[in-house]
């Protein structure tokens, strides 16, 4: 293990498209002086040209993107104490080849139902994601379970301000050591 990456830790805010992770890591990469990258930012052309004409992307579209991810999380984990990653993840395999070779890598599920989910997407503009497109979403979420220790589950039920302020909470307890 490297010893820059060993005292650093990344945090992926993992969930659909529509439960917050791009304001929730503003919110907490302001809060916590951490490093953030909108996950989105490294979608080759042909994912962005594909997503906005409301098609899904399917796994072989997204696996350059995820090792692409991997690389940039290794990058952050070697210069910053704490880094931010948004990105769907929504499969256990997405989660593994981001995990690959990345020490004190954690994931926070952002965690909403579908209903609190959609009136979100309806109301966003500007954005390639369609609200059509959840139910293709919630489909391909396999949801962390016991297997996945490093992963923390954070509700998006409460205000934006609560699930900043819990965001950091809980990464704060990693950091500490208090997981």
């Amino acid at each position: 293990m490297n010893d820059t990456q060993k005292q650093n830790y990344t945090f992926v805010l993992m969930g659909v498209s529509g439960s917050g992770k791009s304001a929730v890591a503003t919110g907490v990469a302001q809060q916590l002086q951490a490093a953030f990258l909108d996950g989105d930012f490294l979608h080759p052309k042909s994912n962005i040209l594909k997503m906005a004409s409301g098609h899904a992307l399917n796994d072989d579209d997204r696996k350059p993107w995820l090792v692409a991810l991997n690389n940039a999380i290794f990058a952050m984990q070697r210069t910053n104490k704490i880094s931010l990653v948004v990105s769907s993840a929504l499969k256990k395999s997405y989660r593994d080849i981001l995990r690959e070779g990345n020490h004190n890598l954690y994931f926070i599920y952002l965690k909403g139902d579908a209903v609190v989910i959609e009136e979100r997407l309806k109301a966003r503009k500007g954005h390639f994601f369609k609200p059509e497109m959840l139910k293709s979403q919630f489909d391909a979420l396999q949801e962390p379970g016991a297997d996945e220790p490093d992963v923390q589950v954070v509700d998006i039920r409460p205000s934006l301000e609560n699930v900043i302020e819990n965001t950091c909470s809980t990464i704060r307890k990693i950091v500490a050591g208090d997981n």
